[in-house]
């Protein structure tokens, strides 16, 4: 909570922070009459710096890119195990409902999880898993001649459960803290140049200033956010694993009529 905190209000608030400080250092320096001449790296700097931006923009979004791509897999692999549950014999659909039934429970109790819960869901999904192959290996010992239909079944839920697992950890996926450091770092260091510059040469660079500030706080404020999806405003949308769920709690009603 501290980091959507910082990212959200105390960035900004450093980033005008580091300008003040740059204005203020270089009215120090024409004080002591210290002349400053541009030498052409400045843009060079801030061409780096968005350079910087852009690479770590692209490795977040990819990570948002993957964590949607293995929802749509968990839901393609969910639907074949729903559609196929309902023409299992009597105790044998039962037995796929019950661990379809804890499989959407688990889900539906973690959505947006951070890296650090991610680990306690694959205790879960394992358990649940484990507790259905207990399930199947009783039920081939009382009807050894369903052996071809078990061993499909638990093709397709050790598939739903390695798709599912991939998505759990994609949530540890996130920009290197290294990277996301020197990004931040730099950042107050191009706010304090700009100050800097501002008040050497007498510009009035308040629209060049607002604009670094606010690009730079949504930029990283954005890196940041998909990199955390358990708390921040770019949420995975389950909306295809939702409709499979919707579509299984269909079939269950069915069973009841």
């Amino acid at each position: 909570m501290f980091q959507y905190i910082f990212f959200l209000f105390l960035y900004p608030f450093l980033l005008l922070l580091s300008v003040f400080v740059g204005a203020r250092y270089a009215a120090h320096r024409l004080r002591l009459n210290k002349s400053w001449k541009n030498i052409g790296l400045e843009s060079s700097l801030m061409s780096i710096y968005a350079l910087l931006i852009s690479f770590a923009l692209v490795g977040s979004s990819n990570h948002a890119s993957q964590r949607n791509d293995e929802i749509y897999a968990v839901a393609d692999k969910l639907s074949l195990v729903v559609k196929k549950s309902k023409y299992y014999e009597p105790e044998l659909r039962k037995g796929v409902q019950n661990y379809l039934k804890a499989f959407f429970e688990i889900h539906n109790h973690n959505l947006n999880p951070d890296a650090k819960q991610s680990e306690g869901i694959v205790k879960e999904i394992v358990k649940n898993d484990q507790q259905f192959d207990y399930f199947l290996i009783e039920y081939i010992k009382q009807k050894p001649e369903s052996k071809a239909e078990i061993s499909e079944i638990t093709t397709e839920t050790s598939n739903l459960r390695s798709a599912y697992i991939r998505l759990t950890m994609n949530y540890g996926k996130s920009t290197p803290s290294l990277i996301m450091s020197i990004l931040i770092l730099y950042s107050f260091m191009m706010a304090f140049l700009i100050g800097f510059m501002k008040k050497v040469h007498s510009n009035q660079t308040f629209i060049v200033t607002c604009i670094f500030i606010i690009i730079s706080s949504v930029m990283v404020g954005a890196i940041w956010d998909q990199d955390h999806p358990g708390i921040g405003l770019i949420t995975p949308n389950y909306q295809s694993i939702t409709d499979v769920s919707d579509l299984f709690k269909a079939y269950l009603l069915r069973d009841h009529l």
